[in-house]
């Protein structure tokens, strides 16, 4: 009997927690390389079609198989057991052996691996016609790996699948994370394609094969072991290699077109991937499903005579699974691309080796076989020498050169050897006699493979800092909210769930299932637990306050011993500093009294150019001042002209005013002598002569005293004897003498201004109480009807300096015999704002002094904004307009 051949399966891998005895320096040097793990190789006997073939194989136990040879078998030869050759595998499926126990043995640690972060890689290897398509994809009563891969996947990441296109493929083997705004641009996007059935999404959401969907029927348990708190996303490619070229089988060019081949690049992490290639994003398994079943159409199939639909090329279906931690509140994806962990499932379904003799191919489907082994002979010995590589790591020699560019099926598949990862392979057998030779190359592959050491996978998920199991408290402090809120608690609105607290207020919440009949129940218990949770954090929040205000006080202890610290060292650097010039400066006079005369005679012409420079300076130095001392001459020039000019201006109002006064005084002294001679002729007469009214004394006083305009009223002389002979001039507006208003009634004014008065920006403000504003007077009703019995004329202009005044004719309204009112002025008051920028002086002439007397028309001035003012006041002053005046 042959000895049994040694297996990895017996050999413990050479880490550090495995061997202990050795010295500090091996554990140095082992520890800082990876664990590894050998491949992973099982075993699947296929069933024999008839009971009356042969069988060239024996399974004698869960792990191990026994070949037996041709000849013994034809020959029924005794005693011959010495010859059997034995195999052994971490695992071996009988002939009756169920998909199920296929998927829970050797697919289902790779799927754990994949939501974990790792890669894994898994491949059915064997002769033509021993059911590798049948343990990966299945049929219609019997689903493969690869459906029970995606259903368990889709199931375990059901609840927490991010919205689609917030993840979307660089085209450089990576992904970026869109936002909400541009995520909703891309479904939007897709949607109209769908729509209008072009692309790739006009074969989506049609009725699908009959035997695709029985394959998504069947409802297995999720995983366990899920972190809640990262949002996933799953993207699916299906590529084949046929002939040696790479084609995507999900192209989206039209099923009557030819494909076009691709090539494989390298990305940043040194991972092997096909550049171009169709990245579909799957939301549930009956999607994915659909997304195979188109590329599986344009998979090469053919007819062989040992297998009716035989694969002519190898098909690779990658299932990639990118996710992405949450946000302090566990509903969105936080936006940062070194946050994401992209893992990726590879299910390669090889073509199987065959012989042209027995398969009797010729033209095309010769060189389909030809190519097909040629790849397969190029993975054999890529195994074969990273074996013999490792094996001689050990020994110190130099490794060898390993082809993997002589396939592309190698070349793919590159980083999983070289790099990290889990490998698993699923050897078919087809126990049929005739097969023998066959399956003899085919366990002497397996025999190696097992051989090869796999780096182990150690994926690294970002640590934000952030609580786990943030989502799931987030969902249920909401719910419990609602609750309260309902109840009629308005203190729960006010809440707010911090998960990213420190502090803990309690046990975890405990964990239950919405759909079970203890919900209601579950959701109470969680409400009172909430309330409880709501008094704990009030005291947690109190001694945070007392927390920080400590913490606070250590901080400003801490920054004043750090500013001391500071200035201490600033002054430490600073006689540093002086140290060290003093120090340099001793080193360079002893190398000055060292050097010879030619480094004097330099030093001497440097100091020339300095003082030639410092010369140039204080030549430029004295230019500015020189410029400086003209400029200032030119101010005092100016501001002294400008000084003269303001001086004779005031000195000719001055004398203006004096002559004006002088002018008045002289006049009234003539009026006085006219009333005295009037008097001393009406006493020494007889006769007693009659006056005009409108011409008396006061009135031509009045009338000289107003520098703009002149406002008849009746004369305030007291009345005599004249006034009883005297003629009434008519149109004249007669004041009534018994009109006497209550004071106890309180002012009421009328005030008139323009339409767009300028803001007053004076300190005092003008107040009028219980007063009625208008922009124009046109009828005497305005005046009366408001019953105001005071009066302000609101004027605005710039002096000569070009600052505002604004001047307040303040008067009485008297109302007269004849129904209308008359205004008698009795104040002027004048508010000035300066203007920020100071206008040249310029000449204007005076506007003089503005007084109001009895009834008479207005009188033309020489300045237009007296004019103005004039023509505003004549209702006011007179009753009318000045178009319907009465002279």
């Amino acid at each position: 009997m042959k000895a049994v051949p040694r297996t990895p399966m017996r050999v413990v891998p050479k880490t550090p927690r495995v061997h202990p005895q050795n010295t500090d320096k091996p554990q140095r040097r082992e520890t800082s390389e990876k664990a590894r793990d050998p491949v992973n190789v099982f075993c699947r006997v296929r069933p024999l079609q008839s009971e009356a073939d042969l069988t060239c194989l024996r399974v004698k136990n869960s792990t191990t198989i026994a070949l037996n040879p041709q000849d013994q078998l034809l020959h029924h030869k005794q005693n011959s057991g010495q010859r059997e050759i034995q195999y052994i595998f971490k695992h071996v499926f009988q002939p009756d052996a169920s998909q199920q126990d296929v998927y829970g043995s050797v697919a289902q640690p790779l799927v754990e691996n994949l939501l974990r972060g790792r890669n894994s890689l898994l491949f059915t290897y064997g002769v033509t016609g021993s059911g590798k398509t049948y343990t990966m994809t299945g049929n219609l009563r019997h689903r493969g790996i690869m459906p029970r891969c995606l259903d368990v996947l889709f199931r375990t990441i059901s609840d927490f699948q991010a919205k689609k296109f917030v993840f979307k493929p660089d085209k450089l083997n990576g992904f970026e994370i869109l936002s909400e705004e541009d995520a909703l641009l891309e479904r939007q996007h897709e949607m109209n394609q769908r729509f209008a059935g072009a692309g790739r999404f006009a074969f989506r959401h049609k009725d699908s094969d009959p035997e695709i969907a029985s394959q998504a029927s069947v409802e297995p348990t999720p995983l366990l072991g899920l972190d809640e708190d990262n949002m996933y996303s799953v993207f699916v490619t299906y590529i084949e290699i046929y002939n040696n070229s790479v084609y995507d089988l999900l192209e989206d060019s039209g099923i009557q077109k030819t494909l076009q081949s691709k090539i494989i690049r390298e990305d940043a992490n040194r991972h092997m991937f096909v550049h171009g290639v169709t990245e579909v994003e799957v939301k549930t398994v009956e999607e994915a499903l659909e997304v195979f079943q188109m590329g599986q159409k344009r998979k090469r199939m053919g007819h062989t005579v040992l297998n009716a639909e035989s694969s002519r090329s190898h098909s690779v279906f990658n299932i990639r699974l990118v996710q992405a931690p949450t946000d302090s509140q566990g509903e969105n994806v936080v936006q940062d691309k070194q946050n994401i962990t992209v893992s990726q499932l590879s299910l390669v379904d090889l073509a199987g080796s065959e012989r042209s003799s027995r398969t009797k191919n010729t033209g095309v489907r010769l060189r389909e076989a030809g190519n097909i082994n040629n790849s397969l002979m190029t993975l054999r010995t890529c195994l074969e020498y990273l074996r013999e590589n490792q094996q001689a790591a050990a020994s110190g020699m130099a490794p060898k050169k390993i082809p993997y560019r002589d396939s592309k099926i190698t070349h793919m598949f590159k980083n999983y050897f070289d790099g990290e990862g889990q490998v698993s392979m699923i050897v078919c057998i087809n126990p049929r006699i005739e097969d023998y030779d066959e399956n003899m190359q085919v366990m002497k592959f397996a025999e190696m493979t097992q051989e090869v050491q796999i780096a182990r996978a150690t994926p690294i998920k970002p640590d934000l800092g952030l609580t786990p199991g943030r989502r799931k408290a987030n969902k249920l402090f909401k719910i419990a909210v609602n609750n309260l809120n309902e109840l009629g608690i308005p203190e729960a609105k006010d809440l707010e769930v911090d998960v990213g607290l420190v502090y803990s207020l309690g046990p975890d919440f405990p964990s239950y299932q919405m759909d079970s009949p203890e919900a209601e129940f579950k959701i109470k218990e969680l409400m009172h637990y909430l309330e409880q949770r709501i008094e704990k954090r009030k005291k947690l929040r109190s001694n945070l306050d007392i927390k920080c205000d400590s913490f606070r006080q250590m901080l400003m202890n801490l920054d004043r011993d750090n500013l001391q610290l500071r200035t201490e060292l600033a002054s430490l650097k600073a006689v540093y500093k002086q140290e060290r010039e003093r120090s340099a400066a001793l080193e360079k006079k002893v190398r000055i009294h060292e050097s010879s005369i030619d480094v004097l005679n330099n030093t001497l012409s440097k100091r020339d150019r300095q003082i030639e420079e410092l010369t140039f300076k204080l030549d430029e130095q004295k230019n500015l001042l020189t410029q400086k001392e003209h400029e200032k001459e030119k101010q005092k020039k100016k501001f002294s002209s400008k000084l003269a000019v303001e001086s004779d201006k005031n000195k000719r109002e001055l004398e203006l005013k004096l002559r004006e006064q002088r002018a008045k005084l002289q006049e009234r002294m003539r009026i006085k002598d006219e009333k005295l001679r009037l008097v001393s002729n009406i006493l020494q007469s007889e006769d007693l002569p009659s006056l005009p009214r409108s011409q008396s004394s006061e009135d031509i006083l009045n009338e000289k005293d107003r520098g703009t305009f002149t406002a008849r009223t009746e004369s305030s002389v007291p009345a005599t004897r004249t006034d009883i002979y005297a003629t009434p001039r008519h149109g004249v507006a007669a004041a009534n003498n018994r009109h006497r208003r209550s004071r106890s009634a309180g002012d009421k004014w009328l005030e008139h201004r323009a339409a767009n008065p300028v803001p007053l920006g004076t300190i005092m403000q003008p107040y009028l109480k219980n007063r009625k504003s208008v922009t124009k007077l046109t009828d005497m009703k305005e005046l009366t009807n408001h019953g105001a019995n005071k009066y302000c004329l609101v004027s605005q202009e710039a002096d000569t300096d070009g600052d505002v005044e604004t001047k307040l004719y303040k008067g009485n309204v008297i109302p007269t015999c004849g129904g209308g009112a008359q205004v008698v002025f009795n104040d002027v008051e004048c508010l000035k704002q300066k203007s920020p920028v100071h206008s040249p002086t310029r000449k204007r002439p005076s506007n003089g002094t503005i007084s109001a007397l009895g009834g008479g028309g207005a009188v033309p001035s020489t300045v237009t904004s007296n004019q103005d003012i004039a023509s505003r006041c004549n209702l006011g002053i007179e009753g009318h307009s000045s178009k319907k005046s009465k002279i």
